[in-house]
């Protein structure tokens, strides 16, 4: 089947795409979390700034946990793809211990 036209790597790429913003969104609510604890302790840590920090951190945390996973997920799906795709090796013909047999 073409993999263009493949329903299941369609699907696969649609929620790589999904799974990519979901990502970014979770490291950059880290980021966030990051320059406000730090912007807080280099002025004075106000109880708004703790509480964007710690929120954010936690809702970083909530994102980006499933989204490492699926991307794994992904990246194992697609390397069995292209394992099932690559033709096979042929066994070598000499013995593996480098002796010959005479």
């Amino acid at each position: 089947m073409n993999p263009e036209i493949d329903p299941v790597v369609m699907r696969r790429n649609r929620i790589d795409h999904y799974n990519k913003i979901a990502s970014r969104s979770g490291y950059g609510m880290w980021g966030v979390s990051v320059v406000t604890f730090f912007a807080g302790l280099w002025s004075s840590l106000t109880e708004a700034m703790h509480f964007v920090s710690g929120a954010t951190l936690i809702i970083g945390s909530i994102i980006l946990a499933p989204s490492i996973v699926v991307k794994y997920g992904i990246r194992a799906a697609r390397r069995e793809d292209a394992a099932a795709a690559a033709p096979p090796s042929a066994p070598p013909n000499t013995p593996s211990n480098g002796k010959t047999s005479s």
